[in-house]
C-alpha cells in the first residue's frame, strides 16, 4: 500500500480512476471493514486501483477544538489498512484551505480534479464540505455532475445499536471491553515498546513487562489479555492504572505473562484485552496485593484452559 500525505501528480498516477472510500476510520471497526469490503469488490470488479483518503488529525480536534481520545493510533490504523488490501492511502490534514472548501468544490477539484476518481464508497452518514454542510444526496449530485459513481453504504447495527467509533470509546472508557471487541470484530489493542518498570510486580513474585504506550485510550482495571511478541501470542493478567497500593502517580501499561522468562526491553509488543477480571483499588498491604494477584493469575489459567469462545464472535 503506497501512502500519500498531500496531493500531488504522483498521487494523480495511482488514483487515475480508481475507487475511493473517504473516512476517518477511526478504529477500523466492523461498520468501515464493510466499507472497506464494498470498495475492494467494486475496485477488483473494474480492475482498477482501491484507495482510502483519511484526516489526521481527527478534523473535530482541528475544526471544533473538540479533545477526542483515539481508539487507535496512527501507526496501528496504517498496519490495520496496510493488511486491508488497498493500494493506496491519502492522508489528508483539514488545515483552513482544505476546510474551507465547499461541497462541490471538493468534489470538483479534489475527487475529480487532483484524483480522477471514477467511483466514491461512503457511509450514509457521509459529510463533506465547509462546515459539513453536504451529505450523500449532495455527492451523487455532484457525481453525476462531474463524472463519478457514489456507491453509499448503509450503516451496520449490532445488539440494536449502531456501530460507531465513539460507541466503541465510551465502552473502552468504561472497561467495557469484550463490547467493544464485538463492535471493532477483534480484541482493543494497545501497543508499545518494553520499557523498565519500577519492580514492584517482580517483588511481588509476579514479574511484569511495562509498556510505554502512545494510546490514548487506557482502560483501568485488571484484564485477561494476549500479548503479541515477534508473532507469537502469551496468555497474560494485564494491570493498567496507577498502582495505588505502592502511592499512585503516573498511569501505567503492565502485563505478567503466564508461561515467559527472559528480557524483553526495548521490544515493541501488542496486548489485546479481553476481559476485565476486577478494577484496580488500593490494597491494606503488599502481601494483600500479593494474594489477589495469585487470585487473578488463577482465574486467567482456568479461562485461557478452558478455550473460552472469543468475546468479539457473535
Amino acid at each position: 500500500m503506497k501512502v500519500f500525505r498531500r496531493l500531488s501528480a504522483r498521487l494523480k498516477k495511482v488514483s487515475l480512476n480508481s475507487v475511493l472510500a473517504i473516512g476517518i476510520f477511526d478504529g477500523c471497526h466492523l461498520g468501515h471493514q464493510k466499507i472497506l469490503k464494498k470498495l475492494l469488490t467494486r475496485s477488483r470488479r473494474l480492475q482498477v486501483a482501491a484507495g482510502l483518503m483519511t484526516f489526521s488529525p481527527h478534523p473535530d480536534r482541528v475544526l471544533n477544538r473538540k479533545k477526542i481520545n483515539l481508539i487507535q493510533t496512527p501507526r496501528q490504523k496504517l498496519a490495520y489498512l496496510k493488511k486491508s488490501g488497498l493500494d493506496y492511502c491519502l492522508i489528508l490534514s483539514l488545515e483552513r484551505d482544505l476546510a474551507s472548501l465547499s461541497g462541490e468544490q471538493f468534489a470538483r477539484d479534489i475527487l475529480k480534479g487532483a484524483l480522477g476518481l471514477q467511483e466514491v464508497v461512503v457511509g450514509q452518514n457521509f459529510r463533506f464540505g465547509h462546515n459539513r454542510r453536504c451529505g450523500v444526496r449532495e455527492l451523487r449530485a455532484f457525481g453525476r455532475r462531474y463524472g463519478f459513481r457514489v456507491s453509499i453504504i448503509k450503516p451496520l447495527r449490532q445488539d440494536g445499536q449502531q456501530i460507531s467509533s465513539s460507541l466503541i470509546r465510551s465502552y473502552l472508557q468504561q472497561g467495557r471491553v469484550e463490547l467493544a471487541a464485538r463492535l471493532l470484530g477483534r480484541p482493543y489493542e494497545i501497543s508499545g515498546r518494553i520499557i523498565r518498570g519500577r519492580g514492584f510486580g517482580r517483588s511481588l513474585g509476579f514479574p511484569t513487562i511495562n509498556l510505554d504506550t502512545a494510546n490514548e485510550i487506557l482502560p483501568a482495571g485488571v484484564f485477561l489479555a494476549l500479548v503479541l511478541i515477534n508473532n507469537k501470542i502469551y496468555p497474560a493478567v494485564a494491570n493498567i492504572g496507577f498502582r495505588p497500593t505502592f502511592g499512585g502517580g503516573q498511569p501505567s501499561v503492565e502485563a505478567h505473562l503466564l508461561d515467559f522468562s527472559g528480557q524483553l526491553y526495548g521490544r515493541r509488543v501488542s496486548l489485546r484485552l479481553l476481559r476485565k477480571l476486577r478494577s484496580e483499588k488500593k490494597f491494606p498491604s503488599p502481601e494483600a496485593l500479593r494474594k489477589q494477584i495469585g487470585r487473578d493469575v488463577a482465574r486467567a489459567r482456568k479461562y485461557f484452559r478452558a478455550g473460552v469462545r472469543p468475546p468479539w464472535i457473535s
